[in-house]
């Protein structure tokens, strides 16, 4: 008996993807759960294609195939095929599933080790991702750079002229698939000392990749390690071929170019911030922050300073809601719906959610409304004292929210007020 193909079950699959487009985050893991169970490619393109902005969002822990770990140093730059053109520093998703064959063929019994060490694994596997990884990459992108195209790349919907300067592109990325993971991995840990050298191997006989794959690697380091920015214009201006840095200075160009209109566009930015979790915006506000300034220090980038006020005003903006609404929703309305004595876990949400504003305020401070962070979490620190007068929170309870919003020194200030206040009620009943 055959299975229906794709076509056939279109209207179930719409009537599946306006379901989960309105659906919450718990309902939309328990889909993606399900579709990892099944695993297949065209089912989760068409499911998912629609949400790829709110999945990135998720963080969530797939089972690491060999597809997903093949690209995973491409994971920044895959787009749904819609919005994908030959001329810009992205891969179309589509392309993903015959060029894994392709290389996996190419392998042989050297695919042996990848999936032994991937087995069982999923995607918070950092040790076997880093082991599969160095052995996989470097190997794949030599598969990719001689292969010629397959007879099922008719499946990606793109043509065959397209087939060799992609290829190239992603082989010229994968080749330095060890060094962009280090990198990473630096950013996301805040150690920047190791940067230079990192950057240094990933640029290493960068004039022998093609003008495709070079525009590939800056955007991927201009998303993913902002930090790593001066590097990068350190070797246009450093001696060396003069063709080379010229590549790598239109390359940085074309990246640059990319992530601003992203910035620009209406579903971009905002998006981003808006249906994040919370516990991530701190962070990727500090990476496009940091982004725009080592463009302003850039005296060769070319672009408007009115283009860049423009993206801190719309950033800024986005902030101040994200910020407004996390507060609404992890501690405000939880504390206002305590008809008793907030539990453990109750609690441990909203010390989680105080601390995970802060770190969005400390980075959203450096782009404008000082005053606005200001009163919000006065008005915080006030709810919970209102919450504990009110028997919502016990006393130890409510210090530790203090704590976290409004500074240990307010916390201890007010721990001194209460003491004070008990001894003096004592006196005066005496």
């Amino acid at each position: 008996m055959t299975q229906p193909s794709l076509n056939t079950a279109q209207p179930a699959v719409r009537a599946l993807r306006q379901d989960l487009s309105a659906a919450d985050d718990q309902k939309i893991k328990r889909v993606i759960a399900m579709l990892d169970d099944v695993a297949d490619p065209k089912m989760n393109q068409a499911l998912l294609d629609p949400l790829r902005v709110r999945l990135a969002s998720l963080n969530l822990v797939r089972p690491l195939r060999f597809t997903r770990l093949l690209f995973l140093p491409l994971d920044p730059v895959i787009v749904a095929p819609r919005d994908w053109k030959p001329d810009e520093p992205t891969v179309p998703r589509t392309a993903l599933a015959p060029l894994a064959r392709i290389v996996r063929a190419g392998l042989g019994a050297e695919a042996v080790f990848i999936d032994k060490t991937i087995a069982g694994r999923k995607t918070d596997a950092m040790q076997a991702i880093a082991l599969a990884g160095e052995a996989l990459w470097p190997r794949a992108a030599e598969v990719l750079a001689a292969a010629a195209p397959s007879d099922d790349w008719t499946e990606s919907g793109l043509s065959i002229k397209a087939f060799q300067p992609l290829t190239r592109a992603i082989a010229a990325v994968l080749r330095r698939g060890p060094q962009l993971r280090w990198l990473l991995r630096d950013e996301e840990v805040g150690v920047f000392e190791s940067a230079e050298q990192a950057v240094a191997d990933i640029l290493k006989d960068i004039g022998k990749e093609p003008p495709e794959g070079c525009t590939l690697i800056a955007r991927l380091i201009l998303l993913q390690s902002p930090h790593a920015a001066p590097l990068l214009r350190r070797f246009v201006a450093s001696g060396g071929d003069l063709a080379t840095k010229a590549m790598v200075r239109r390359a940085i160009d074309q990246g640059t170019e990319r992530m601003l209109s992203d910035m620009e566009s209406h579903a971009g930015l905002s998006e981003e911030l808006s249906r994040g979790p919370l516990a991530n915006v701190g962070a990727m506000v500090r990476r496009i922050v940091t982004f725009l300034r080592e463009i302003e220090e850039d005296s060769g980038s070319g672009i408007d300073r009115p283009r860049l006020h423009a993206i801190r005003q719309k950033l800024d903006q986005a902030c101040r809601e994200r910020f407004s609404d996390g507060l609404n929703t992890g501690l405000l309305s939880p504390l206002a719906a305590g008809s008793g004595p907030i539990d453990g876990t109750g609690q441990i949400l909203m010390e989680s959610c105080g601390r995970e504003l802060r770190e969005l305020e400390c980075e959203a401070r450096k782009i404008g409304g000082a005053a606005n962070y200001d009163r919000l979490l006065l008005e915080a620190s006030a709810a919970v004292v209102e919450a504990a007068a009110a028997g919502t929170l016990t006393p130890v309870r409510k210090l530790r929210l203090i704590e976290i919003l409004a500074g240990p020194e307010a916390a201890a200030a007010l721990y001194e007020q209460e003491i004070t206040g008990r001894a003096g009620h004592r006196i005066s009943g005496r």
